[in-house]
């Protein structure tokens, strides 16, 4: 659970003294970063070259409009999507070794669709070191397996229906020693004047993609490409 803490105090866009926030608000273009941010940042360039944008780590000044806790929540206004559309463009990052290029100074990182995965990796590193050969790792829509389950057979994961109060299982996943990750839109959301609004953005828009699909569920040994490809998916 400290792992957990202190990945989150590092790449967390909210949290006001976390390294990424610090980088967002500092105005620079040219910033030493972290060995863990150095590397959840190459990953999250390398998979928004793979996607052609539609994973995008530089969402950062989009997402930071879009309040889902709010009490009520509301869309944000046109105007101020335009300008965040402005300043999203990954292509203004570079990297070099450890220090970071941004040629926007107004661009801000958010690692909301990659971080988790990063960080359940890093446990399950962990718990190998220790000696471990059998856990079950749950960072809420990503889970892990390290191993099987102690008499050999394969962990039982569950794939639920969206939106279903129940949480009922629509598939059930027989893996050992993988990772299962979930997207969906049904996390979180608010209904506004009879549309519906959820918490995965498209790049492109500025508002939630609109493409028919609930839920995206990505089977793959670390969980931190599941992660970037149930989003982009």
């Amino acid at each position: 659970f400290e792992i957990v803490k202190n990945y989150h105090n590092t790449f967390s866009r909210t949290l006001e003294d976390s390294e990424v926030n610090k980088i967002n608000h500092s105005g620079q273009t040219t910033i030493p970063l972290s060995a863990p941010l150095s590397e959840l940042l190459r990953t999250g360039l390398y998979y928004c070259e793979l996607t052609d944008g539609a994973f995008n780590i530089a969402i950062g000044q989009e997402s930071s409009l879009w309040d889902f806790n709010a009490d009520p929540p509301a869309p944000p206004a046109p105007d101020a999507v335009k300008n965040a559309l402005s300043h999203i463009d990954y292509h203004n990052l570079s990297m070099k070794e450890s220090t970071l290029t941004r040629t926007d100074p107004e661009l801000w990182l958010e690692f909301g669709g990659i971080a988790k995965g990063y960080i359940a990796d890093r446990v399950r590193d962990y718990l190998v070191e220790n000696g471990v050969e059998s856990a079950y790792i749950d960072l809420g829509g990503n889970i892990l397996c390290l191993g099987s389950k102690p008499d050999g057979s394969d962990f039982n994961i569950g794939i639920a229906k969206p939106f279903d109060e129940e949480r009922t299982p629509i598939l059930v996943v027989p893996i050992s020693n993988y990772s299962v990750v979930t997207s969906g839109i049904d996390q979180r959301y608010f209904e506004k004047d009879g549309t519906f609004y959820h918490h995965i953005l498209d790049p492109a828009t500025g508002y939630p993609v609109e493409n028919d699909l609930l839920s995206v569920t990505i089977l793959s040994p670390k969980s931190i490409d599941g992660d970037a490809l149930s989003t982009s998916c």
